[in-house]
């Protein structure tokens, strides 16, 4: 039986840790609003096959992160995790600025491929959270890995509000920009860079606090020959079978005690080096990062479709939107992240289990992504003053979309991460665990943003189907893997997701004279 200490958090380093993670989605987020218009500029496609160059351009990240997610995660394992962050932010100001600097579609993909080989700091910032709130009540660590997303909500904020409102700065602030000089040739020359550096500049920013102030959270232990005698005799004793005692020494960093579990399941820190990523590979990780990989999938979907969907002509299936009001439409959506974080989350998991919770929005979601194509016909509908072909009611009928969107996939991308990290077998594979599912995740956010391009550019071509049908199938094979998606979570077993099966029993042995004894025999 789990002995629980309901305790203070560690704040001060719950809040560092968010400020790194801050950072890092505004680059991110930032190229959403004009990246349909970069790739118009590189005149190399028609308007119809415009999807095709953009889903390449957004997918390409996810590609090389999928390449490099478990090696920097095994690497936090062995090297540290704080290593690891600070280096992943000095990859992502690296691409930024050069995707800034982007005059053709190549520069543009080398650049942003580029972010996600240098980084893999998501998958490292959840081992992170999850050792500082390995000791800590279920809705505790439910309330810390909430701020993970909730700091990309942050970030997804400010980054499109960047996109949408600082590209092409001298033509759309022509007082500020148009009299400076070399500056203004610049950004004449390079109309996207403006957003680009400030993103930057900001993760710099993240990157100097990071430096100064980010503590280690994963000690790196040398073997030791004499003093450790009787702890490595029983690591090295212990094995595999079900039925046999295993011991795991900690020692509390406040008040220098040792603690101790004797369990029956094999949670052993191996001091020396931490397990291979096959024997964390358990077949509840296996299950939980393939169910967590297609939501990714049809996450990125989502949010490769919104763009093209909102910026597109109405004659082109789509909404007519431009860059500012794409940006401000994806403000908002980072404002209900917040929200759903803050609020929607919390209440949700007082009351019902996270699996379930996960099940239900899943299920949300497939009729949600059915209907969004219907924004469109919202243009028909006469408005307050009786006139049709106005964005009154599109606006509308696309808030309550990307509300109910928001909110699910917060939900969703929160509970993955938990419930990835409840499977871990053991403490000291949670790099490698994360990394996997971290690269689970990419491998379906590389070739999500391809499929909905490619869906997208396909459907509008086959002129052999009437308008209104394909121009919503995008949205239908969007159902689709949301059903999918579903079905593999009704796979879960609870009993394997609820609770963190790496967690250690702590008992402070100034405070229990039992587990003194214990610890001394």
């Amino acid at each position: 039986m789990s002995h629980k200490i309901e305790k203070p958090l560690p704040m001060r380093q719950i809040a560092i840790i968010a400020v790194c993670r801050f950072a890092e989605p505004i680059c991110f987020t930032v190229i959403f609003p004009f990246v349909v218009q970069m790739v118009r500029d590189f005149h190399i496609a028609e308007e119809q096959n415009v999807g095709y160059y953009v889903g390449l351009i957004t997918s390409c990240f996810a590609l090389t992160q999928l390449l490099t997610g478990i090696h920097w995660g095994m690497l936090s394992d062995r090297i540290g995790r704080r290593p690891v962050i600070l280096q992943g932010l000095i990859g992502t100001i690296t691409s930024i600025l050069l995707f800034g600097l982007s005059k053709s579609f190549v520069w543009a993909l080398l650049s942003r491929s580029l972010c996600g080989l240098l980084n893999g700091n998501v998958g490292v910032l959840k081992s992170m959270v999850s050792e500082l709130t390995m000791d800590y009540s279920a809705h505790q660590r439910a309330r810390v890995f909430s701020i993970l997303p909730l700091m990309y909500g942050l970030g997804s904020i400010i980054g499109p509000m960047l996109g949408g409102f600082l590209s092409h700065p001298v033509t759309n602030f022509p007082n500020v920009f148009s009299q400076l000089g070399a500056v203004t040739d610049f950004l004449t020359e390079y109309p996207y860079f403006l957003p680009c550096f400030i993103s930057a500049f900001i993760c710099l920013l993240g990157l100097i606090f990071g430096f100064f102030f980010l503590e280690e959270t994963h000690v790196v232990q040398e073997k030791k020959s004499n003093s450790n005698d009787e702890e490595e005799a029983l690591l090295n004793t212990s094995t595999s079978k079900n039925d046999q005692q295993y011991a795991t020494f900690k020692t509390n960093s406040t008040t220098g005690s040792v603690q101790v579990k004797h369990s029956p399941t094999p949670t052993i820190h191996n001091e020396v080096a931490p397990p291979t990523l096959r024997e964390s590979l358990t077949p509840s990780v296996l299950a939980i990062c393939i169910t967590y990989g297609f939501f990714a999938l049809q996450a990125v979907f989502m949010d490769e479709l919104f763009p093209l969907f909102t910026a597109s002509s109405r004659s082109h299936g789509g909404l007519g939107f431009s860059p500012n009001e794409i940006g401000m439409a994806l403000s908002y959506a980072g404002v209900v992240t917040i929200i759903g974080q803050i609020f929607v989350l919390p209440s949700l998991t007082k009351r019902y289990s996270l699996l379930r919770i996960f099940q239900v929005v899943l299920a949300t979601m497939i009729f949600l992504y059915m209907s969004q194509g219907l924004i469109r016909v919202l243009y028909y509908v006469p408005d307050l003053h009786g006139q049709q072909n106005t964005k009154f009611w599109v606006w509308v009928g696309l808030i309550v979309n990307l509300t109910i969107k928001t909110i699910g996939h917060t939900i969703c991308f929160t509970s993955c991460t938990i419930l990835v990290n409840n499977a871990c077998p053991r403490v000291d594979a949670l790099g490698a665990v994360n990394g996997f599912s971290q690269c689970c995740a990419s491998a379906m956010r590389s070739v999500g943003p391809a499929i909905c391009g490619t869906v997208w550019a396909a459907s509008l071509s086959a002129t052999f189907f009437p308008f209104q049908l394909r121009v919503n199938i995008t949205f239908f094979v969007l159902a689709l893997i949301g059903t999918i998606t579903y079905i593999l979570s009704k796979r879960l077993n609870p009993d394997n997701y609820e609770t963190a099966h790496a967690r250690e029993e702590v008992v402070h042995v100034h405070e229990n004279a039992e587990a003194e004894n214990e610890s001394s025999n």
